[in-house]
């Protein structure tokens, strides 16, 4: 009797290129971020579009090569004998589908091979060539406005701050909007954020198959569907974990005047956008204080709306770089006590 599962192996490449891997070396925490981000997005896609009888298993391994840093990824698949094709073509497919409908490898086959299908009704070209990335790259990220079904495989989107319609296969449009998919890719593109970093590119044998700009980082983003308010303002607040390594994630700060929970601050996530305090803290020129540091910035917090009210922060801008950079010169520099590194988690 003929076995109904059968298991199958997709090799690819993801290559992170710029000055910041020249030495073949790359920030540990940043690697393991966009791999977890890239191991979720093929799960993701994987619980949304195939059975549930489906199984992945990603494994990785380095690969050294002059003037850039490579990963080299082999995704072990157990699988139903015969499963849908995500791209509901008639025909029968594999897994292999889920990896190219984001964009790591390319399909054999992409959507219908009907003479008309290429367009819509109203004449709207349809690029043969869809993936997720491509998508995004489309429409930069922006969310969704419209949708109108044209066919059981395709529909017609239309995006905020573009007049001309996409025709983009249904499917895509189920990751594209899915919450999941959004923070996965958020964290496939976090290296980006490195100005010296140039792209991140998938490649399979060596040959590209696509490729992220780090000017295209943005459109990656999980995309803020339901802001509801935005402020800036000015306050003082106390720092109760530190990124000595200068980035602008990893911190965490509270409202000097905000009440204390169980003996502790009441803190929260901040990103920080001031890349001269970064600097100075990168350089150690800025350290802060075992007792509790207390900056002053301009910051923004954004009101978000999803199943309930949330709130993010921005700093801005510290105002009292100077008067932080005095009192290192003043004292003995020692290590965070009330604000933790982050490593330290």
């Amino acid at each position: 009797m003929e076995d109904s599962k059968k298991s199958e192996l997709i090799d690819f490449s993801v290559k992170y290129n710029g000055k910041a891997v020249e030495s073949n070396e790359m920030d540990a925490n940043a690697v393991a971020t966009s791999l977890l981000g890239l191991s979720n997005a093929i799960e993701t896609a994987n619980s949304i579009l195939n059975s549930s009888d489906t199984k992945i298993s990603i494994k990785v391994r380095g690969s050294f090569r002059p003037g850039s840093f490579i990963i080299d990824i082999t995704s072990f698949y157990n699988i139903p004998h015969l499963i849908q094709t995500v791209f509901n073509s008639g025909n029968i497919g594999t897994i292999a589908d889920v990896t190219a409908i984001l964009g790591f490898v390319v399909a054999c086959k992409r959507g219908a091979d009907k003479s008309d299908a290429d367009k819509s009704d109203n004449n709207v070209k349809k690029d043969k060539n869809q993936t997720l990335i491509w998508l995004y790259k489309q429409t930069k990220g922006k969310k969704i406005l419209t949708k109108k079904s044209l066919d059981v495989d395709n529909c017609e989107i239309t995006v905020e701050g573009c007049d001309n319609p996409i025709v983009v296969n249904v499917n895509i449009v189920k990751l594209y909007e899915n919450k999941k998919m959004q923070q996965a890719f958020a964290n496939v593109v976090s290296p980006l954020e490195d100005e010296e970093m140039s792209d991140i590119t998938f490649l399979v044998d060596r040959k590209e198959q696509e490729k992220i700009l780090r000017e295209e980082r943005s459109y990656f983003h999980l995309i803020d569907t339901d802001i509801i308010d935005e402020k800036e303002d000015i306050d003082s607040f106390l720092i109760t974990q530190s990124n000595f390594e200068g980035k602008q994630n990893g911190w965490r700060l509270s409202f000097v005047d905000s009440p204390r929970i169980k003996n502790k601050p009441d803190d929260f996530p901040v990103k920080i956008l001031d890349e001269n305090f970064l600097y100075k803290v990168l350089r150690k020129e800025i350290i802060i204080s075992s007792v509790g540091t207390i900056m002053e910035a301009r910051y923004r917090m954004i009101t978000h709306k999803n199943e309930r009210l949330t709130a993010s922060y921005e700093i801005i801008e510290i105002l009292n770089k100077d008067a932080l950079t005095h009192n290192h010169n003043n004292h003995t520099r020692r290590p965070v006590g009330n604000g933790k590194n982050l490593n330290d988690f």
